[in-house]
């Protein structure tokens, strides 16, 4: 007997497949609204009224693609999903219905709308201070093309007639230089959240190191007037990421660091025997203290008594 069999494709998804990332999804997005915003602009009838509907919350994708830009987390926020959510519904609204309800949302998609092209503006500048020179120039050269496009969309279209065609070239000028800092970012992705903790955990590791090598030498401690912007130009680093290190150190501030280093010194001086005749308040002063009460809750706060009895016990 004859059999036949047939052959069933196998649809199983390829070894190698890997779900879109968080950044291809947004570009992807983005580029479809722009598109059907473009093309909104260009023709009429019911066509005119789906692209608008497909295009009108190209500023609430633009945002998200802004942040998939700049936050290397590879999930989005639930919150940032419901802002998006909520210019398209009231713009879409906005646009099939009439009378009270479209004036509502209306204004609701004019204030939602607002609020995301401004934080399109903030985006990039999470973490610029500590970004390297080339991820500084990318986000500088995003933030003026993005500020030109707003400017020239908003105040150069007075004209009348001239405001479907400045949003269109407005809107292509903007899918063209999205699709621009995605092939950057591509290129140059930011490291994850877990690989930036381990830098910056290293990083501050080093300064730490250094931080304390600098304290060892005690007349750098001897001014009262010792700031945290002193020790960071002494060692010609910004003073946040100083102020990290110490934290990474394990005190809560400056000021406890410093206490700790000038507390170790009288320590020192009230146990030698050649500084016995030497008055508390000197060694306060000596060790950078400008009075004795504030030398005494230090000392007592880092050794648990006052500097007199811990005199005291040493002799």
């Amino acid at each position: 007997m004859l059999r036949l069999t047939a052959t069933v494709p196998d649809l199983r998804r390829p070894a190698d497949w890997r779900p879109p990332t968080r950044l291809q999804t947004c570009a992807a997005i983005t580029a479809v609204s722009f598109v059907s915003y473009i093309l909104g602009q260009s023709v009429s009838g019911e066509l005119k009224t789906l692209f608008a509907v497909g295009g009108v919350a190209s500023c609430g994708w633009a945002w998200m693609l802004t942040r998939a830009l700049f936050d290397p987390a590879e999930r989005e926020a639930g919150w940032a999903l419901v802002v998006a959510a909520i210019v398209w519904l009231t713009g879409g609204v906005s646009i099939l219905a009439e009378g009270p309800v479209g004036s509502v949302a209306g204004n609701a998609y004019a204030l939602s709308g607002s609020a995301a092209l401004l934080l399109t503006f903030v985006e990039p500048l999470h973490g610029f201070r500590a970004a390297p020179a080339p991820e500084k120039r990318f986000r500088i050269a995003f933030l003026t093309i993005f500020a030109l496009l707003v400017v020239f969309s908003s105040l150069l279209m007075v004209e009348a007639g001239q405001a479907a065609g400045v949003n269109r070239l407005c809107a292509a000028i903007g899918l063209a230089g999205a699709a621009g800092a995605v092939w950057f970012r591509l290129r140059s992705p930011l490291p994850s959240p877990q690989a930036r903790r381990r830098s910056v955990t290293d990083e501050h590791h080093r300064l730490g190191r250094r931080i304390e090598a600098l304290l060892r030498d005690e007349s750098f401690c001897d001014s009262p007037d010792l700031k945290v912007a002193d020790l960071a130009d002494r060692l010609g680093e910004p003073e946040y990421r100083v102020s990290q290190a110490i934290a990474a150190l394990g005190f809560a501030n400056f000021n406890r660091l410093i206490n700790h280093h000038r507390i170790a010194r009288a320590k020192r001086m009230l146990r030698d025997p050649a500084l016995a005749g030497r008055s508390i308040l000197l060694i306060a002063f000596d060790c950078g203290f400008a009075s004795l009460g504030p030398f005494n809750r230090a000392f007592k706060d880092e050794t648990g008594m006052t500097p007199r009895a811990w005199r005291n016990r040493a002799d």
